[in-house]
């Protein structure tokens, strides 16, 4: 292989580390934090870049164009040329198009600066706006910019700035691991070094409560005085503070997440307090394992099969191997996770106000404001909307896998291996049973409803034969396909699914 071809695929497997995701456990780090995806960005192509406004307006910068998340579409009638940044200074629009800085006011753009700079950002708050970049040739700036009294360079670096943020006329900027602090007239302080971090992306600061949030595009940290903690992992990204709200837009999930009473969780003791890390118990880390070795093998067999960065036959021969090596480790953890099934620990339950925690046969799961999840041995997933209640009944490795939902909202995934990967290890399929209907499918995803004597059923992905439990028949769902029934009626007969229904759903129970 080529020096550059091992380059290749070096960087490749790093990735494919970096993108295993620990989906369970993050999203259990405290029954206090909320966390609600707000915005799908995946339409928008590949944003890096948004902003929250004072009103919590949410604006993402597009190749082309800024959109804006309350009207679902684009700020500007116009297409923009190279867009490369923007931010709310106070209540008004800046951004960055084609060299220049403007501002909005009101819904007219004004030019307020030319910026001949390359890999440009900025922090603003109304009275004044920090710029970073390099210049023409070649050097690591940093200006301030005033409207009235024009601008100015404020230092020259030895690194371009990675990240900016800007709460009560200081500068917080990061420069590879380092993070510094500066006020306009002061000197550049020190404000924290983090050496197992190569670089620092993205900054936001609660300053109400004197947090640092920061991420190394792949987990949350929170950082206060001399200690730091992990917040989220797996979910890395832009990150902004509103009102003591964080917002991630995650390059990963191409997703914009907002994360609710996250800072006053981490100040519960009135210092930054540690969440206890599931991962660390013995039976739960090995459905942490799983999670990250089932992402790492799925993008392993993705990439090793496709015409982008592995497509040199020799890169995708090594990529070939280095799946062949992630299958092998994940059927050594699938049955360390069989054996613990067979004993008693079909899942783990997770998100809920119990904490994360193993999962047994015939154990309730009841819900109120908020839902909860079980990560099944098997790879499969449930969820559980609020004011819920479900079981999870008998789900060992031999036999067919049952589910029972008495009121509520259920969201079930079954486990679907990468194509080429391996086998499923679920040799009976499964069922579900809720009021009026009863449910089973070799391999679907389903969102299932019930309340009194109504059930109601929307089939996402595969077959599912719902059957009245009353005796009343039986009908076959395929994809897109919903079913309503009520107890002691007769079946009806499958109907094309409401999509708004489905998504008011999905927001409940995600």
């Amino acid at each position: 292989m080529s020096r550059g071809g091992a380059c290749r695929c070096s960087f490749a497997c790093a990735l494919l580390a970096l993108a295993a995701i620990l989906a369970a456990p993050a999203a259990a780090v405290s029954q206090r934090v909320e966390v609600r995806k707000v915005l799908d960005t995946a339409p928008l192509g590949n944003p890096f870049v948004f902003d929250v406004g004072p009103d919590g307006a949410v604006l993402v910068l597009t190749r082309d164009n800024i959109f804006d998340a309350g009207a679902e579409g684009p700020l500007f009638g116009e297409p923009l040329k190279d867009p490369a940044w923007l931010g709310f200074a106070g209540r008004n629009l800046q951004f960055l198009v084609d060299d220049v800085l403007y501002v909005v006011d009101g819904r007219v753009p004004r030019k307020l600066l030319d910026v001949p700079l390359k890999s440009r950002i900025f922090a603003s708050d109304g009275e004044r706006t920090f710029l970073a970049g390099i210049s023409p040739d070649g050097k690591p700036l940093l200006f301030i910019f005033k409207e009235r009294a024009g601008y100015k360079a404020l230092l020259e670096l030895d690194a371009p700035i990675d990240a900016m943020a800007l709460a009560r006329g200081e500068l917080f900027f990061s420069v590879g691991p380092g993070i510094y602090a500066l006020r306009e007239g002061g000197p550049v302080r020190p404000f924290a070094f983090l050496p197992g971090i190569s670089r620092i992306p993205s900054l936001a600061v609660d300053d109400a409560r004197g947090l640092l949030y920061f991420s190394d595009g792949d987990e949350v940290y929170a950082l206060r005085g001399n200690s730091f903690v992990v917040v989220r992992r797996g979910l890395g990204g832009m990150l902004r503070c509103r009102a003591g709200e964080l917002f991630v837009l995650s390059w990963k999930e191409r997703a914009l997440f907002r994360m609710s009473g996250i800072s006053e969780a981490l100040l519960s003791d009135g210092t930054l307090t540690p969440w206890k890390d599931p991962c660390k118990d013995p039976v739960i880390g090995l459905y942490c394992r799983a999670e990250r070795e089932r992402a790492i093998l799925k993008a392993a067999l993705e990439l090793s099969g496709s015409g982008g960065q592995a497509s040199r036959a020799e890169d995708s021969g090594e990529m070939g191997a280095y799946a062949a090596d992630r299958k092998k480790e994940l059927g050594g953890i699938e049955t360390a996770l069989a054996k613990e099934a067979a004993s008693g620990a079909e899942g783990i339950l997770w998100g809920s106000d119990a904490g994360t925690k193993a999962i047994g046969s015939n154990e309730p799961v009841v819900t109120s404001k908020r839902g909860a999840a079980v990560a099944l041995w098997d790879g499969s997933d449930l969820r559980i909307g609020p004011d819920s209640k479900a079981t999870l009944g008998e789900c060992r490795p031999s036999g067919t896998c049952r589910l029972s939902l008495e009121a509520g909202l259920l969201y079930f995934e079954s486990y679907r291996p990468p194509v080429g990967g391996i086998e499923s290890r679920r040799p009976g399929g499964f069922e579900i049973s809720a009021g009026a209907l009863a449910f089973d499918f070799e391999s679907a995803r389903v969102a299932v409803f019930a309340s009194g004597d109504t059930t109601a059923v929307v089939v996402l992905d595969g077959r599912v034969r719902a059957a009245s439990r009353g005796g009343g028949g039986a009908v076959t769902l395929a994809p897109g396909e919903t079913l309503e029934a009520r107890r002691g009626e007769p079946l009806g007969t499958p109907k094309v699914a409401d999509t708004g229904r489905i998504n008011r759903w999905w927001e409940k129970i995600r």
